[in-house]
C-alpha cells in the first residue's frame, strides 16, 4: 500500500505536466490548422485572380480593337476584333466554372457583381457592331467591367496573414492597375492617332493615364522583391516598350496633325502589353510558389504539432491507465495470485503459515485444514525420502530449491507439480519463511506415462508384425529348400551308385560336385536375405527405392515365380532416402506379399505386379500395384485399422498394413495410402524430400 502511495505522489505532478503540454500542443494544432485552412483559401483565391486577370487581358484587346473599329468605322480590326471576342469569351466560360465551385463569402458579393457586368458584353458588342456606341462609350464599359474584378484581385492581396506573400500581392495588384491602364491608353490613343487631333478632354484624359501608369508602376517597384524587379526591366527593354514612350511623346506634344499612324501604335503598345502579361505571369507563378511554400511548412508544423498531441495524448492515456492500475493493481494482483497460482508460505519448521486458494482446490483441503499444519499433510508415500532431505538442506542454506514432486489430495488421490521454493529474510539477513510456488504438471507426467506406453505398444505390435512377416517367411523358405534339398539327395545316390558300380569318371563327379554347390549357395542366399531382414534396425542408412524393393523380391521371387506371378519394375527415382532399411524393406515386403496373396485369391490369367518409382517437385514416390481386381470399397476405409484382416481364415493378424503406416508415417513422416485402379489394388508410399 505504502509502495501504491508513493508510485501515485511520484505520477502526479507529472501527470499535470502531461496536462498542461497537452493543452499548448492542442492550441498549436488548432492555431496551424487555422493557419492551413486560411492559407487554401488564399491559394483557391489567388486561382480565381490569375483567371480573372486572364480574362482582363483579353478584354483589355478586346477594347483595344472595338476602340479601333468604333474609330475606323468598321473598315480597320474588324477581323481581329473577330477573333478576339472569341478568346474572350473562353476565359470568361472558365471563370465562370470555378466561380460555380468558389465558396468564400467575402468575394462572393464582389464576384457575381463583376460577373453580372460580364453578361452586358454581348449588348455593347451588339452596339460596336452597328455603331451605335462612341469610342469613349466603349473604353467606359470596358474599363468599369475590369475595375470591378481588379478590386477582387485588391480584397484578395489583402487576405494573406504572412507578410512576404501580402507584399507579393500588392505589388501584383498594383501592376495589374499599371497594366489595365496601359490598356486604356492603348484604346485611347488609337482613338487620337485615328482623329489625328484631341477631342474635348482627351489630352487631359492621356496624359492622367501616362502618370497614373508611372504611379502604380513605382508602387509596384516598392513592394516587389529584387528578382521581380530585375525581370521586369528586362522583359521590358524592348524597341516596342520604347516606341510606345516615343509615340507618346509625340501625342503629348503637339495638338494634332501627329503623323503617327494608329495601327502601328496599336501594334507597339500590343507588344508592350504582352510583355507587361509575361511578368503578370512571372509574379503570379511567384506567387503561386510562394504559398505552395507556405502551404507546405503549415502542414509540415500541422504534423509536427499533431504528432507531439499523439505523443503527449498517449502519454497523458498511459499516466490515466498507470494510475487507475495502480488503484486496482495489488487487490487484482492479489485475488489471480490466490486463484490460480498455487503457493503457500511456511515458516522454518514446515508448518504452513498461509495457502493460495489455488492450493486449496488443488490438494482439496480448505485453508482453514491447512493453515497451523505440517506441510507433510501432502505429501505422497511414493515420493523418496532422499527428495526432502536435499530440499530442506538446501533451503536452510538460503538457496532456492526447485523439481517434481508428488502429493496428495485430501481423498487419497495425487498431482504432479514444479515447485520452487525460495527463502524470505527479515531485514538482518536471517530466514523467517519460506515460499513455494508451484505449477501443475500431473497432466504433463500423465501425457508422458500414456506415450510411453504407446510407444511399447507399438514396438510390441511392430514385432508381432514382424513376427508374423517371419512366419510367411520361413513357410516361404521350406518351400524354396525343398527342391534344393530333394536335388541335392538325387545327386547323392546317384554319385554313391556310381560309386558301387564302379562306374564313374572324374569328369562326372565333378559336374555332379560343382552342381551340389550351387544348390547349396542357393540355400545360403535364402539364410542371408531371411537374416538381413529380420535383423532390428540400429542406425538409418542411405538407399533408394529400388535397393529396397531389389531386396524385398529376392526373398519372395521363389514365391512368385512358383506361383506364376511376374513382377514389372520401373524405376525413374534415384533419390537418396535416409531411413531404417529393415522397416522400409518390412514395408514393401508385406506390400509385395499382399499382392501376391490378392493375385492367387482371385486366380486371375497373367497374374502382374508393377512397381514404379518416380519423383515430384516434392516428394519422392514408390507405386506398388497389381491387376488382382481392387479392394473393395466397404473395406478401403478401414484397410489400415489394427486386427483388421481380409485373410482370416489364412490366420491373417490383422497387423502387417497397420504398422506399416506406422513405420511410414510416424517413423519417417511419409504417406502410405492405397487406391483401386482400374485393373486392381495401388498402394503408394509417398515421402517428402526435405523429411528424408
Amino acid at each position: 500500500m505504502n509502495s501504491l502511495k508513493q508510485k501515485t505522489k511520484l505520477l502526479l505532478p507529472i501527470f499535470l505536466l502531461i496536462v498542461l503540454f497537452l493543452m499548448l500542443t492542442t492550441s498549436l494544432l488548432t492555431q496551424q490548422y487555422t493557419k492551413i485552412h486560411t492559407t487554401q483559401n488564399l491559394q483557391n483565391a489567388i486561382t480565381l485572380s490569375i483567371k480573372i486577370s486572364n480574362l482582363i487581358h483579353e478584354t483589355q484587346k478586346e477594347r483595344g480593337y472595338s476602340s479601333g473599329v468604333v474609330t475606323h468605322k468598321n473598315v480597320v480590326f474588324q477581323t481581329d476584333l473577330k477573333k478576339q471576342r472569341q478568346r474572350t469569351d473562353e476565359k470568361i466560360e472558365e471563370l465562370q466554372i470555378y466561380f460555380q465551385q468558389f465558396k468564400n463569402k467575402e468575394l462572393h458579393q464582389k464576384l457575381n457583381d463583376a460577373i453580372h457586368s460580364l453578361k452586358k458584353i454581348q449588348d455593347i458588342r451588339s452596339q460596336i457592331d452597328n455603331s451605335l456606341l462612341n469610342n469613349m462609350g466603349v473604353i467606359a464599359y470596358y474599363s468599369s467591367m475590369n475595375n470591378q474584378f481588379l478590386d477582387i484581385i485588391v480584397t484578395i492581396s489583402k487576405m494573406s496573414e504572412n507578410k512576404k506573400i501580402m507584399q507579393y500581392l500588392v505589388a501584383y495588384s498594383n501592376f495589374l492597375y499599371a497594366k489595365e491602364n496601359a490598356g486604356i491608353e492603348r484604346a485611347v490613343g488609337t482613338a487620337i492617332l485615328s482623329q489625328n487631333y484631341f477631342i474635348d478632354n482627351q489630352r487631359i484624359y492621356f496624359t492622367n493615364l501616362v502618370e497614373a501608369q508611372k504611379l502604380y508602376f513605382k508602387a509596384f517597384k516598392q513592394y516587389a522583391c529584387e528578382d521581380v524587379v530585375a525581370y521586369y526591366m528586362q522583359i521590358l527593354n524592348t524597341k516596342a516598350v520604347r516606341e510606345v514612350s516615343r509615340i507618346r511623346n509625340i501625342i503629348l506634344s503637339k495638338d494634332g496633325e501627329f503623323h503617327v499612324k494608329s495601327q502601328y501604335w496599336f501594334q507597339q503598345i500590343t507588344q508592350k502589353i504582352d510583355r507587361l502579361k509575361i511578368i503578370n505571369d512571372y509574379m503570379e507563378k511567384g506567387i503561386n510558389n510562394n504559398i505552395a511554400s507556405n502551404l507546405h511548412q503549415n502542414y509540415l508544423l500541422f504534423i509536427l504539432y499533431a504528432l507531439l498531441n499523439l505523443l503527449v495524448f498517449s502519454i497523458f492515456v498511459i499516466l490515466v491507465v498507470l494510475i487507475t492500475k495502480l488503484i486496482k493493481s495489488e487487490k487484482r494482483f492479489r485475488d489471480i495470485t490466490d486463484k490460480h497460482i498455487i503457493s503457500s508460505i511456511t515458516d522454518t519448521k514446515g508448518k504452513i503459515l498461509d495457502a493460495s486458494d489455488a492450493f486449496c482446490k488443488i490438494s482439496q483441503y480448505s485453508r482453514e485444514e491447512l493453515v497451523g499444519k505440517s506441510h507433510s499433510i501432502v505429501r505422497h508415500p511414493d515420493m523418496p525420502q532422499s527428495v526432502f532431505q536435499d530440499l530442506w538442506s538446501t533451503i536452510k542454506t538460503g538457496k532456492p530449491w526447485n523439481g517434481k514432486v508428488k502429493n496428495r489430495t485430501k481423498n487419497g488421490g495425487y498431482y504432479w507439480v514444479y515447485v520452487n521454493i525460495e527463502p524470505l529474510f527479515d531485514k538482518r539477513g536471517n530466514i523467517e519463511a519460506y515460499a513455494a510456488i508451484r505449477i501443475d504438471i500431473t497432466d504433463k507426467v500423465r501425457l508422458k506415462a500414456e506415450f510411453e506406453a504407446n510407444i511399447k505398444k507399438d514396438q510390441l505390435m511392430l514385432k508381432q508384425s514382424k513376427l508374423a512377416q517371419m512366419g510367411e517367411l520361413l513357410s516361404m523358405i521350406a518351400h524354396q529348400w525343398r527342391q534344393p534339398l530333394n536335388a541335392s539327395n538325387a545327386i547323392v545316390s546317384d554319385l554313391l551308385l556310381k560309386i558301387e558300380m564302379n562306374n564313374y569318371t572324374e569328369k562326372y563327379f565333378t559336374q555332379k560336385l560343382k552342381k551340389m554347390l550351387e544348390l547349396s549357395g542357393h540355400l545360403s542366399n535364402t539364410i542371408h536375405d531371411f537374416r538381413n531382414f529380420y535383423k532390428e534396425d540400429k542406425r538409418k542408412e542411405e538407399t533408394v527405392f529400388k535397393e529396397i524393393v531389389e531386396n524385398s523380391l529376392a526373398i519372395i521371387k521363389d514365391s512368385l515365380d512358383a506361383k506364376g506371378i511376374s513382377v514389372q519394375t520401373l524405376y525413374k527415382s534415384n533419390t537418396q532416402l535416409f531411413v531404417y532399411k529393415n522397416e522400409l524393406t518390412q514395408v514393401v515386403l508385406n506390400l509385395l506379399k499382399n499382392a501376391e496373396d490378392a493375385l492367387v485369391d482371385t486366380g486371375v490369367q497373367n497374374p502382374v505386379i508393377i512397381i514404379s518409382s518416380y519423383d515430384t517437385d516434392e516428394d519422392i514416390i514408390l507405386e506398388i500395384s497389381d491387376n488382382a481386381g481392387g479392394i473393395p470399397k466397404d473395406i478401403l476405409d478401414k484397410l489400415f485399422d489394427p486386427y483388421f484382416s481380409t485373410k482370416e481364415k489364412k490366420d491373417g493378424t490383422g497387423l502387417g498394413l497397420y504398422m506399416s503406416r506406422i513405420i511410414i508415417e510416424e517413423h519417417f513422416q511419409g504417406l502410405l495410402e492405397a487406391e483401386n485402379t482400374e485393373k486392381g489394388a495401388c498402394f503408394r508410399i509417398k515421402f517428402n524430400k526435405e523429411s528424408v
